[in-house]
């Protein structure tokens, strides 16, 4: 469905980017006007097949979500970056304000980037000229293990009644005034699925003539959270811990950044089938400038149990054509660090802290010619 309806827009932008670029012959004003309403529906048209389907992907439970350690001020300056121009086009003055050095958070690089677009596309096209449109983020006042983000603007607002239902399915404000949103009513709603499926929330608050307010919060990075989790069910008064580390490797060398990416991704997904939900924590991507990228698996486990993930690994990756094909190259080991005692009064993520410590120490003496850090 997605290349049936993609392709036939694909070949109708280039085909008119042709004609407008003067390249099948000369072009009088006129019909270089005409040219640019063709162009600026197809790009409306590709949008909202790109909402349809993303909307099919939430409600057949296929949305594609990938936690990591992620920057938010770089999401931020992505966005603030890629709609200067529409913003400049209307002669609104675009800007991003964060408060100091902010933390890391757990979430989708990509899909933070997709949120923010699609709130700050809305708020460009619902200010006037000589407008303003604010992107910031800040720890939330009410619980620092978030961030929050806020998309400001200087616009027609929203009615107070509206201020829920505007992330709906579908849902569209019938004041004239708003009627610039040409859409299916889909944006907010897919923001809305983004953000609660990485474990936020998102809201607005507006005053109508004065403007519009949309905020969402994520959860800040914390290794010692996600690994509180496996340690629920252990009631031990010690925890044995083994570390997998897999290495992935191209014989030929990477052809570029994004096939290097791709094949982490893909080595993420088969590791992740290889684990125990509940007792063994795939790390963050670690920072990796050298040749290979590096993955460590941190078992709540014996080295007996080191040894039954290790090999699972191993029998995925030994047949598996991606590394066939892309002529990959891999390795995996295990260890097992030493005994880690809880306290009887020690909470979970006390605990757990101090356990993300030994790993991280014990990383960092195996592999400090690499400088690897999680």
């Amino acid at each position: 469905m997605s290349h049936e309806l993609r392709s036939p827009l694909t070949a109708i932008y280039q085909f008119v980017t042709i004609l407008q670029d003067g390249l099948a012959g000369e072009v009088n004003p006129e019909q270089h006007q005409h040219l640019e309403i063709v162009l600026r529906n197809v790009k409306q048209l590709r949008a909202m097949i790109n909402d349809l389907l993303e909307v099919t992907s939430v409600q057949a439970g296929k949305l594609l979500i990938r936690l990591e350690r992620s920057s938010i001020l770089d999401a931020i300056t992505y966005t603030v970056d890629t709609l200067q121009g529409a913003a400049r086009d209307k002669e609104i003055t675009l800007t991003a304000a964060t408060e100091g050095p902010l933390p890391d958070i757990w979430a989708d690089p990509t899909r933070i980037r997709q949120i923010l677009i699609i709130l700050v596309d809305n708020a460009i096209k619902f200010t006037p000229p000589q407008g303003s449109v604010t992107v910031q983020a800040r720890r939330w006042e009410i619980d620092p293990r978030f961030l929050v983000i806020e998309v400001a603007d200087s616009g027609c607002g929203i009615s107070a009644d509206k201020t829920e239902l505007i992330f709906e399915r579908l849902f569209q404000v019938s004041d004239p005034a708003m009627a610039a949103r040409k859409g299916l009513g889909l944006g907010l709603y897919i923001c809305k699925e983004l953000v609660s499926r990485q474990g936020g929330k998102i809201w607005a608050s507006s005053v109508c003539g004065e403007g519009s307010n949309f905020s969402f919060i994520l959860p800040v990075f914390s290794l010692s959270r996600l690994m509180a989790p496996a340690f629920v069910d252990h009631n031990h008064s010690e925890s044995q811990i083994t570390l997998v580390l897999t290495e992935l490797g191209s014989r030929t060398g990477w052809l570029s950044e994004k096939v290097r990416a791709d094949s982490s991704n893909w080595m993420r997904d088969v590791l992740q089938r290889c684990l125990n939900s509940k007792l063994d924590v795939l790390l963050p991507k670690m920072d990796s400038s050298g040749a290979t990228e590096l993955f460590v698996v941190a078992a709540v486990t014996d080295e007996i149990g080191g040894e039954a993930i290790t090999k699972r690994i191993r029998e995925k990756l030994r047949g598996s054509d991606e590394i066939l094909q892309a002529d990959l190259t891999f390795s995996t080991c295990y260890w097992t660090l030493p005994p880690v005692q809880r306290n009887v009064d020690e909470s979970m993520e006390s605990f757990a802290e101090k356990v993300v410590a030994k790993i991280q120490e014990s990383i960092d003496e195996r592999n400090s010619s690499r400088m690897v850090k999680i």
